[in-house]
């Protein structure tokens, strides 16, 4: 089961997963289109873009970050599927 979903951070160590934001599949295309549709939302840099398989994060996307940084992503990239 792939999870798709975006969470704010109150307080470091305190997130709120974004309900809205939510898909779950078994389907890793459909995983895909998700993580890219939610990676061009406009969020600030509390906000965590992640994608899980079985309850393991395999990809992530800090809003805001840079090249070079830990939870950076960009739509050139490719999705991990592991």
């Amino acid at each position: 089961m792939y999870r798709v979903y975006v969470i704010k951070q109150i307080k470091k160590g305190t997130s709120q997963v974004l309900v809205d934001t939510r898909t779950n599949t078994n389907s890793f295309n459909v995983a895909c289109a998700a993580f890219f549709d939610l990676l061009n939302k406009e969020f600030d840099s509390r906000h965590l873009l992640l994608m899980s398989k079985n309850n393991k994060q395999i990809n992530a996307y800090r809003y805001q970050s840079k090249m070079g940084d830990r939870d950076y992503f960009n739509e050139k990239m490719e999705l991990k599927d592991d």
